[in-house]
């Protein structure tokens, strides 16, 4: 039986802007338990940065609201909910960075350029554990060596922009494993990089996963990223999962029309058929959408479909859809 570690219950968020009010989560109800790896997948704008950091409350309060559920943690056997507690209080912070780690997309804007990585790496290590100074400075030269970082000991005294994207990206990697977490997430890790070092980075975070049998949610707005990388799939669409199963059910036997889409959408070398891209884009996420998020899009719209919103319904083997056609 497969424990759990985090779970999003019928979640609903906002944020709140001078342009006005954006439903940014809807009906969120998501379990993510030891040791598995999960990609969540879809659109920018459709909800997946902002539903990884709910857990560890990266997100500007009050500004961004939780207006209904409840996202549990659960730690030492017991069941925690993060929203209840205070945002930069002592339960997030021993939570923060330690026991759920992060690794962002684009790293310049994650990390210090005015401190050196061993000193922002120190600072992590001491904070969450007993270790002194140099015994930290160890610990974050092995992790750095973990994360595939050559010259470690003399990248530990080096500044962020004197590394490349792929160094850069290894540095964040060698951070957000430091602490031994038990659930990792990686927001776009592959952003910026090219082709060959996306292959690397991918390969050492699924290898770190491995090795430290930490969970994984991936995220992603390519599913090809995840087709060898994931146990399980998750498909956002305007702040809705529309689709969610093994990685085999979602991309071997989609349900959903969006889904359907975006596997469409995907290159491939061996095909002489053109690219079929989805039709229209993402409505305003200020607009108020009723029925079907994605009604507007899809060609099998039915007059039910712009009405009412679709359950979430699990079919067989647990694959769950978000469709009234499927």
């Amino acid at each position: 039986m497969r424990k759990k570690l985090l779970e999003y219950k019928n979640i609903a968020a906002q944020f709140h802007t001078i342009e006005g009010t954006t439903n940014t989560l809807n009906d969120i109800d998501l379990t993510i338990y030891e040791g598995m790896s999960l990609g969540i997948v879809g659109e920018s704008g459709c909800g997946k940065s902002v539903t990884s950091r709910l857990p560890i409350r990266l997100l500007p309060e009050p500004m961004f609201k939780v207006t209904k559920g409840e996202v549990i943690y659960h730690r030492d056997g017991k069941p925690f909910d993060v929203m209840k507690a205070k945002q930069n209080g002592k339960e997030i912070n021993k939570i923060r960075g330690k026991e759920i780690s992060m690794i962002f997309q684009e790293p310049m804007s994650s990390l210090s350029p005015i401190h050196t990585v061993g000193s922002q790496m120190v600072e992590l290590i001491r904070q969450h554990s007993d270790m002194n100074k140099k015994q930290a400075k160890e610990h974050a030269i092995s992790m750095l060596e973990r994360a595939r970082v050559p010259r470690a000991r003399d990248v530990f005294d080096d500044y962020t922009f004197q590394l490349s994207g792929g160094m850069r990206q290894r540095v964040m990697i060698a951070m957000g494993i430091s602490c031994s977490p038990r659930l990792l997430f990686a927001d776009e890790p592959t952003t910026a990089l090219d082709v060959t070092i996306q292959a690397q980075i991918l390969g050492l975070i699924k290898d770190v996963q491995r090795e430290q049998n930490m969970a994984l949610v991936l995220i992603t707005h390519d599913l090809a990223v995840v087709a060898n990388m994931v146990d399980e799939i998750a498909v956002f669409y305007l702040g809705y999962i529309v689709e969610q199963g093994s990685t085999d059910q979602v991309l071997k036997t989609p349900k959903h029309p969006y889904t359907k889409a975006l596997i469409e959408s995907i290159p491939t070398l061996h095909t002489d058929q053109a690219l079929k891209p989805i039709k229209g884009s993402i409505p305003d996420p200020y607009s108020k959408i009723t029925g079907c998020p994605f009604w507007k899009r899809c060609d099998k719209v039915t007059d039910k479909c712009r009405q009412e919103v679709p359950p979430f319904v699990t079919h067989e083997n647990d694959h769950k859809v978000r469709c009234f056609e499927a």
